[in-house]
């Protein structure tokens, strides 16, 4: 599902083909994610799709309705044995922490969550498990978004196992405000943070095979 070179328009299976094919705006409206994530499913070969002689994205809407099936449910049942990873969450919005605890309700069985609301929850959960991934959203200043990042690359160098962190912001251009080099281990992220960021973040995690 390579973005390949914009079809022959002379030809008329083409022309009904163009016909079922819509922008990048619009499949994110249908699927409900933002237009990165679209873009990256389709550069994930998720989403079939081509460009226009213009230079546009055209997405087929048969490989877009595949994927809508595919969110509806998890790949994999409870019942098989796998090694998926612990996700923790330091959330300190009170509704999306809210809409973040009902999102993650269908996945327990699969995936080991836990919710805080405070930076000091998170790492008090650590004393007794330190997770796979921590998500981090917040609204703290930027002053202490960049005191934060920078004691978590420190707290993470030091650990006995790998922790991924995304921290995502609000904050345009925060990672050239941060006097450090990052730990690779650390992504800033300007996606939002709800449902449908959750869960193709979880259908991306479910299908890598570091996790299979």
């Amino acid at each position: 599902m390579l973005i390949g070179k914009h079809p022959d328009t002379k030809s008329k299976g083409t022309k009904r083909l163009e016909a079922y094919a819509i922008g990048t705006a619009k499949a994110a409206q249908m699927l409900g994610l933002s237009i990165t994530l679209v873009k990256n499913l389709v550069d994930q070969q998720e989403l079939l799709a081509w460009k226009t002689p213009g230079g546009h994205r055209r997405i087929d809407m048969e490989s877009i309705r595949k994927y809508q099936n595919k969110l509806k449910k998890p790949i994999y049942s409870a019942s098989e044995t796998r090694s998926l990873p612990s996700i923790s969450f330091m959330v300190d919005d009170a509704l999306v922490l809210k809409s973040l605890k009902n999102s993650t309700t269908q996945w327990q069985e699969l995936i080991d969550f836990n919710i805080g609301q405070t930076i000091s929850e998170a790492y008090l959960s650590f004393s007794h498990k330190i997770p796979d991934i921590l998500i981090m959203k917040t609204h703290m200043t930027v002053d202490q978004q960049i005191a934060t990042v920078v004691e978590l690359q420190n707290f993470i160098e030091g650990l006995p196992k790998s922790l991924s962190v995304i921290f995502m912001t609000d904050t345009q251009d925060l990672q050239s405000k941060i006097q450090h080099t990052l730990n690779p281990a650390i992504q800033i992220s300007s996606d939002t943070l709800n449902p449908a960021w959750l869960k193709a973040f979880l259908m991306g995690v479910m299908t890598n095979p570091e996790w299979h």
